[in-house]
């Protein structure tokens, strides 16, 4: 997951100071449900669906 959110735990943006316990109340992989990150992909997007039947 590339992300460019200071508080997104993966990003290049998270700053270095950003550790428990105040991560585990700001950065957003440590929230829970309904607040936690949970993609659903069930197809490709429309323009790779596009280049796959071209």
């Amino acid at each position: 997951i590339r992300c460019e959110q200071s508080n997104c735990r993966f990003s290049l943006f998270h700053p270095a100071s950003c550790k428990p316990p105040t991560c585990l109340r700001t950065c957003w992989q440590y929230r829970r449900f309904p607040e936690q990150y949970s993609p659903r992909i069930d197809s490709y997007c429309p323009t790779c669906s596009w280049s796959q039947a071209n």
